[in-house]
């Protein structure tokens, strides 16, 4: 069977790839975008389901593997693939050096009764937090540090937006991610009987000086404003990260990296 071709930049299917950059346009169809291989291969082993595979060949690396991977799934009759033209590929694309992959993709939509986390649980709770390309640096911290979930409360941020899946280089299907309201993540959290550690500029305990052992959730606040008084008054402690220089403290990403591997560390230490 011939591989469908789209030469044109006006054809309605590229016109909806543009479209999909939109969170209007996500939320009404429940689909998002992902462009690049490893970023599909992350979501493909995390049980996402593919709709749609786009694929330029011109813009495709030596490597070959996205030829494989193209090759494989055109003799699997998994999904609809389309071939796009180089010009009809680049209006589609959002990102610099295209890899001459883009997937369209079912959202999944994971609540707290979903969560299933370890004994002792690791969770990071992001609030408020705005910008994608920081979700998507605190994403592959939390990966790297084994965090059992992310939890995001209060978030006008779209975990699918193309800038969050690109700056997580995938990592964003890789852990379980819950949005949520205070309210509810609060009676869950008590429920489980987990502690809530909140960073903020003010406390005096340093983020060493915490025990990440017990079953944890590590708090962090937006870019501007930080953690909200509700849940600075509901913590067990508040720590900060030390500030040798004169700004009183890092990027959300750089904090969430660095609390984050001290509870890797210590939790990596035999008692």
């Amino acid at each position: 069977m011939e591989t469908p071709y789209i030469q044109s930049r006006q054809h309605e299917q590229v016109k909806n790839l543009v479209k999909l950059r939109e969170r209007k346009h996500r939320d009404r169809q429940s689909r998002f975008l992902i462009e690049g291989l490893r970023e599909i291969g992350h979501a493909l082993s995390a049980g996402f389901a593919v709709d749609h595979l786009y694929f330029c060949p011109q813009c495709f690396p030596e490597s070959g593997e996205h030829a494989d991977f193209v090759d494989n799934k055109l003799k699997t009759g998994a999904w609809p693939i389309t071939r796009l033209s180089p010009e009809a590929f680049d209006k589609a694309s959002h990102r610099e050096g295209p890899d001459g992959l883009i997937a369209v993709a079912t959202q999944q939509n994971n609540t707290l009764s979903d969560l299933k986390p370890g004994q002792p649980a690791l969770l990071l709770v992001l609030e408020g937090i705005e910008k994608p390309g920081n979700l998507g640096a605190i994403l592959r911290s939390a990966d790297g540090a084994s965090v059992d979930a992310v939890i995001l409360v209060d978030c006008v941020l779209d975990l699918y937006n193309p800038n969050a899946v690109r700056s997580s280089q995938g990592l964003i299907f890789a852990l379980p991610i819950v949005s949520t309201d205070r309210e509810s993540l609060s009676q869950w959290l008590d429920a489980h009987k987990i502690s809530c550690l909140a960073t903020t500029p003010e406390a005096e305990n340093l983020h060493w000086d915490v025990d990440y052992r017990g079953s944890c959730a590590l708090f962090l606040g937006s870019e501007s404003d930080g953690l909200s008084p509700f849940w600075l008054d509901h913590s067990e402690q508040k720590i900060r990260i030390p500030m040798a220089g004169q700004a009183d403290s890092l990027n959300v990403a750089a904090a969430a990296a660095v609390c984050l591997y001290e509870a890797k560390r210590q939790r990596s230490v035999s008692p």
